[in-house]
């Protein structure tokens, strides 16, 4: 192989060096991002089996999950009307710590229906602390509900982890659903991984093959150009 010619196979053989180093760079690249779907695909998982929902216990009844009608029941309840008053308000309210101002109950019940799932807004915003229950303040016989100045009732939050009333328990209704799409979300990123790591081991066996043939053609090239001094010499 003449000087010109090994020259001319140099620069193809570094080009294509090049080229495949790209493409290494680039599956590297892509397996990273299916590592982070990953940790992102087992997060969730993880979220949906150790979700929660808020519960409630009436009395002579069983813990159920609460919602604005089991809360309805549980705050206005006959035994706490005052005999002789006209109570035209509720015993309690949901306030908005964002917006500092009184939750539709109405807008509630009928989006979240029974409430019945940590993503309903009434157990999301509980769980987060954007929403906190408000009951009414009593006189300190506890005869009748403490009014302002113009005549409207005066509310003060309580604590539902204060209340044995109240407690958080585990929901277990979406945990098949959230296993068979952990399965299959996995399953779908770990065949894209092997297809890429079979790819990156071809592209690296290209690159050592091109590596070895370079060293060959610059020892072709050295030989030429030394024995074309040795001539001219």
């Amino acid at each position: 192989m003449g000087l010109a010619a090994s020259q001319g196979r140099l620069l193809l053989l570094t080009a294509r060096k090049s080229d495949l180093e790209l493409q290494a760079q680039a599956i590297s690249q892509d397996r990273l991002l299916l590592s982070i779907q990953q940790e992102q695909i087992a997060t969730e998982y993880s979220d949906k089996q150790n979700n929660q929902v808020y519960e409630i216990k009436i009395d002579g009844e069983d813990y159920q999950t609460m919602s604005i009608k089991l809360l309805n029941k549980y705050f206005n309840k006959s035994e706490t009307s005052y005999k002789g008053e006209n109570k035209s308000y509720s015993n309690y309210r949901i306030w908005d710590t964002r917006s500092n101002s009184t939750v539709d109950l109405q807008s509630i019940a009928s989006s979240d229906g029974s409430s019945s799932t940590p993503d309903s807004s009434l157990q999301r915003n509980i769980a987060n602390g954007f929403w906190i229950i408000q009951t009414v303040e009593q006189n300190e016989a506890k005869t009748a509900d403490k009014k302002d100045a113009l005549g409207n009732p005066i509310y003060t939050s309580m604590s539902i982890s204060g209340q044995s009333s109240f407690r958080q328990s585990y929901y277990t209704n979406d945990d098949a659903g959230a296993k068979a799409k952990y399965d299959s979300a996995m399953a779908r990123v770990q065949r894209l991984d092997k297809q890429l790591e079979t790819k990156l081991n071809q592209v690296e066996t290209q690159h050592k093959a091109i590596e070895t043939e370079v060293e060959s053609v610059d020892k072709i090239i050295s030989n030429n150009v030394e024995a074309s001094f040795k001539y001219f010499s």
